[in-house]
């Protein structure tokens, strides 16, 4: 016979770093994944997150978190070529 395993309650993350996000899901006893089976959330803020708080899950479990890139990630993106720009309506 298989013993459940205690269950937690999953904490709030959305609106929190990625990395922040992360350590407060661990801390609760649950594990942070990618959507799609992706092991690890990309980066940025977290939008949304399943379960949703404050549902109750067995420890162990994963909390699915979706990223989105901020405001503050500027200096990750490429900026389009001079051809590109060109082709661009003004």
């Amino acid at each position: 016979m298989r013993r459940r395993r205690p269950v937690t309650e999953v904490p709030d993350v959305v609106g929190l770093g990625v990395e922040d996000a992360c350590e407060i899901v661990r801390r609760s006893g649950l594990v942070p994944r990618g959507p799609d089976g992706v092991d690890e959330p990309g980066p940025g803020t977290v939008v949304a997150q399943a379960p949703v708080a404050p549902a109750g899950a067995e420890q162990g479990s994963n909390v699915v978190l979706w990223t989105q890139l901020g405001p503050d990630s500027s200096a990750d993106l490429v900026p389009p070529t001079p051809t590109e720009s060109a082709l661009q309506p003004a």
